[in-house]
């Protein structure tokens, strides 16, 4: 079986949850024969290696700044979020569209018995809205995160302090308004486009069960699970006493929207309730960051470190890693990631859902600062409690999340889908 995968990024070096995501699914489809692959990245992007042995060929286009081509179809730009819009690339389709032109090679659909559409925003790219009943290989997009509920659960804007001037207050009504009508657009145009998939038959892929539940009513023709995974360390990096000073790590890209907002409520709300148990804690921010975001950076008490070129080396020196996420969608891999190097996780319960994990068990749960806070207390002085909750997260990992459970299962699926004939 040839597969064509079509991604909205890159997966070498896969540096980043959906780029070893994204690497899994190329490894699974690779189980059932040869793979090619496109990948839409935004122009300017220079952090990409040679293609790996997953696929047959690469080809990468890159996505001008700016662009807004015509669409097909009967979606409009005016139906599409603002975030989708400007993945709308002509090149794109005309290049997927080649691949798939029976003249091509005198097989129909070029050769392919299956598109595997890695991201909404590839499928936007690819004129996967342009292509009627029939006209390609049974197809899957994989939705990953439900961007819908991002929007519906984003904070909305802090609307300041009560004793700021008379002028201020009378406009925070009219900005806590406007921005839940921008919320509701979004989420309308979001499952716009998700009803667009399932007019064309697509089968839908999230990363949990919790997604599959909350996508059944949103226009999808079929959805199946394929969850986020993490390959198993040789030698997990992850150690049994705390350091000096402790150290907590909080590690994600900050120009994502949901991580940002962690970061700040991370250092502005938590880390003062932490320091006034544990004194000496450090937090650490590793990810790409925008240059908006130096002001989290207040050493020695927090550091702004930026990307790194290789996680182990700072789960290595971390106590434990902290996923304070208040919105979002899909499944952490920075959590799977701890768990695989046995290294303790604090979390909310939105960072954690999806995994089937449970307080006190995998993982310490909480949701407002103070709470948070003496999670990461305890686990910083409770030797035991460190010690019980790596092991058993450890366990879970290596049963529902290694690589190469999530590969079989996406080999599993591909068969499946290019077997039952459904797609477009």
């Amino acid at each position: 079986m040839r597969t064509l995968i079509v991604a909205d990024d890159y997966p070498w070096p896969p540096t980043s949850g959906s780029r070893l995501r994204l690497r899994m699914v190329a490894a699974g489809l690779a189980r059932c024969g040869p793979v090619d692959l496109v990948s839409v990245v935004p122009s300017g992007r220079t952090d990409l290696d040679g293609p790996g042995p997953e696929v047959e060929r690469a080809e990468v286009v890159r996505l001008p700044a700016g662009l807004r081509g015509p669409l097909s179809g009967r979606l409009v730009p005016w139906a599409l979020p603002v975030d989708v819009a400007g993945w709308r690339c002509p090149p794109v389709a005309r290049t997927v569209s080649a691949l798939l032109d029976a003249s091509g090679d005198g097989q129909r659909w070029g050769g392919y018995e299956l598109v595997w559409w890695s991201g909404v925003h590839a499928w936007v790219a690819g004129g996967g809205f342009g292509f009627g009943a029939g006209t390609t290989p049974p197809a899957v997009v994989d939705v990953d995160d439900l961007d819908d509920e991002k929007a519906r659960r984003r904070p909305g804007p802090r609307l300041g302090d009560p004793d700021a001037p008379a002028a201020r207050r009378l406009v925070a009504p009219v900005r806590k308004a406007s921005s839940r009508l921008a919320v509701e657009l979004e989420v309308r145009q979001w499952r716009r486009l998700y009803r667009a998939t399932g007019r064309r038959g697509l089968v839908a892929v999230v990363c949990s069960d919790l997604d599959a539940r909350r996508a059944a009513g949103k226009g999808f023709a079929r959805v199946e699970v394929v969850p986020n995974g993490y390959p198993a360390p040789s030698r997990p990096a992850g150690r049994t006493v705390v350091g000096t000073p402790p150290t907590v790590l909080f590690p994600g890209t900050l120009r994502y929207p949901p991580n940002a907002d962690g970061a700040r409520w991370l250092v502005d709300d938590v880390a003062p309730e932490l320091r006034r148990s544990v004194p000496d804690a450090r937090v650490r921010l590793v990810g790409r960051f925008d240059p908006a975001q130096r002001s989290l950076d207040d050493r020695p008490q927090v550091d702004l470190v930026g990307p790194v070129p290789d996680m182990a080396g700072e789960l290595a020196r971390a106590d434990l890693v902290v996923v304070p996420l208040r919105y979002g969608s899909g499944t952490r891999v920075k959590i799977l990631e701890a768990f695989a190097h046995r290294v303790p996780v604090v979390s909310t319960t939105v960072g954690a859902e999806g995994l089937g994990v449970e307080s006190g068990r995998h993982l310490l749960l909480a949701d407002a600062p103070a709470g948070f806070a003496e999670a990461c207390a305890r686990l910083l002085v409770d030797a035991e409690l460190r010690r019980r909750l790596a092991e058993a997260a450890h366990a879970h990992f290596l049963d529902r999340f290694e690589s190469e459970v999530v590969e079989e299962r996406v080999a599993s699926l591909a068969s499946a889908v290019a077997a039952d004939g459904c797609g477009t």
